[in-house]
């Protein structure tokens, strides 16, 4: 027998709704039905409706407009300040379908710029990867990354879409990760950002920017400014007092 007649009503349209959210069958932005239409096809009270569109719209899957409906929110992953962002997992907590692509891999010379937040020489050879983040086939993050070649042979052997870079730093290439300094900043996407990104230029972003550090010389071992689409966005921090 099943488990589900062991709930409340209300939880379970509850849970209905919410797995079409979460499955990616109802997307952001998508106007649900009434309260009075899922009433009527599901053959339950509206006050049953009611309760349970309430309390997805307290978990933040449903949004409700004034004098507009009810409609799917767009997903806010939440970041977390005082850890090192890992977009990968961030998305799994919530329970979004995840992927990525590799929109650039190759070698540069360090910048004076890239070569100050490296400590390394100007000119340095430099692995410049980006990869864009989607979630729920919407993207979200375009993620930028800077390190030394010299640290990283053969680097083009592993698979970057699916390989978090700080681990395979770690695993790969036997390097012991110390600290991390990240620091969030409010910017707008320009021409090139807002076509990746799927906003109109000029949309409001967070930027991200992040230099790990080294255990075993204290120095710089990756700098990356990642872009992360606003609307999609959560920063928390928690503080113990």
């Amino acid at each position: 027998m099943s488990e589900d007649i062991f709930k409340p009503l209300y939880v379970q349209i509850q849970e209905y709704i919410a797995e079409l959210i979460l499955s990616g069958k109802l997307t952001p932005e998508t106007k649900i039905d009434s309260e009075r239409e899922f009433s009527e096809d599901l053959g339950v009270s509206r006050m049953t409706v009611r309760r349970a569109l309430t309390e997805l719209v307290n978990e933040g899957l449903l949004e409700r407009r004034h004098g507009a409906g009810t409609y799917v929110s767009k997903p806010k992953i939440t970041y977390e300040a005082r850890e090192m962002v890992s977009y990968t997992e961030a998305m799994e907590r919530r329970k979004i379908a995840m992927a990525s692509q590799l929109i650039e891999f190759g070698e540069v010379p360090a910048s004076r710029r890239l070569a100050e937040q490296l400590e390394v020489g100007i000119g340095h050879p430099l692995y410049r990867v980006l990869i864009l983040r989607l979630a729920n086939c919407v993207p979200v993050v375009l993620e930028r990354n800077y390190f030394s070649c010299l640290r990283c042979p053969d680097l083009q052997d592993w698979n970057l879409e699916k390989n978090n870079i700080p681990e395979l730093l770690r695993t790969v290439y036997g390097a012991k990760l110390s600290r991390i300094v990240q620091m969030f900043e409010a910017v707008t996407a320009n021409e090139t950002v807002a076509k990746q990104l799927r906003v109109e230029e000029g949309f409001p972003l967070i930027m991200l920017t992040r230099i790990i550090y080294n255990e075993e010389d204290g120095k710089p071992l990756l700098f990356s400014k990642d872009l992360l689409r606003s609307d999609y966005a959560r920063i928390q921090s928690e503080i113990k007092l």
